[in-house]
């Protein structure tokens, strides 16, 4: 059980609450509610009235789009302590993506009402989040450009670097399947596959069921195109 001192300690941590006094913590911490999600449920939906804000405390969340086919997009993949869903609670606006929990999670929740509310209170609430909404936009003009001028090769690269944390990890199979390797880099798991296969008989990576382990992180990040610190932010935001 999170107890309120806990809560404020790690609302604090929070680049976006950093500064603030306790008094303001504790009424932002009362004004809000925390939330346990199963692994695997979902936790607000693309297009449903405004979910409110989130601060993810625990576990691993992807925040997901649909395509027209109904193929999905992985747009975002957050670990703790980090918030979520921050543009409704701007506008009052339908949620933008769909929040998926990963792993079982803990989150704090403020809704569009009660954040606006605090704002009123302590307008650099309001300013912060500005910074934070600026920071998140770059990020997707970054994604849209990759879209634009990296192939799927050289994107399905970009992913499994960041995912392997340049090659310091090996990336999951079981967790980060074709299908999920297909959603974070904009493609399909067909193209996936394919993009595993070449790099494999380039003796970038070798590839087993259980696991992509990479064997030169320095020639796979020159087919994705990308330096060192290029894909860390893009993966963990």
């Amino acid at each position: 059980m999170t107890n309120l001192e806990s809560l404020i300690r790690r609302l604090s941590d929070v680049p976006h609450f950093k500064g603030l006094p306790e008094s303001a913590l504790k009424d932002i911490v009362y004004a809000g509610q925390i939330l346990n999600h199963p692994m695997g449920s979902v936790i607000f939906n693309e297009g449903e009235p405004s979910s409110g804000m989130y601060v993810l405390f625990q576990g691993h969340v992807h925040l997901c789009k649909l395509g027209l086919h109904g193929q999905e997009t992985i747009v975002a993949s957050i670990k703790p302590v980090i918030m979520f869903n921050e543009v409704p609670t701007i506008d009052g606006g339908p949620n933008p993506v769909t929040a998926i929990s990963v792993q079982d999670c803990t989150t704090w929740n403020i809704s569009y009402e009660r954040y606006q509310m605090l704002m009123q209170h302590y307008p650099e609430l309001g300013t912060g989040l500005l910074q934070v909404l600026a920071a998140r936009n770059r990020l997707l003009f970054a994604r849209y450009e990759d879209l634009l001028s990296l192939p799927v090769l050289a994107r399905v690269a970009k992913t499994i670097l960041g995912l392997s944390l340049m090659g310091q990890k090996p990336v999951d199979r079981f967790v980060y399947t074709n299908q999920k390797i297909a959603a974070l880099a904009a493609t399909v798991p067909e193209a996936v596959s394919r993009s595993i296969k070449t790099l494999r008989e380039m003796g970038l990576l070798d590839s087993t069921r259980n696991k992509v382990t990479i064997r030169s992180a320095e020639e796979l990040a020159d087919i994705a195109q990308v330096g060192p610190m290029d894909f860390e932010t893009d993966m963990q935001q």
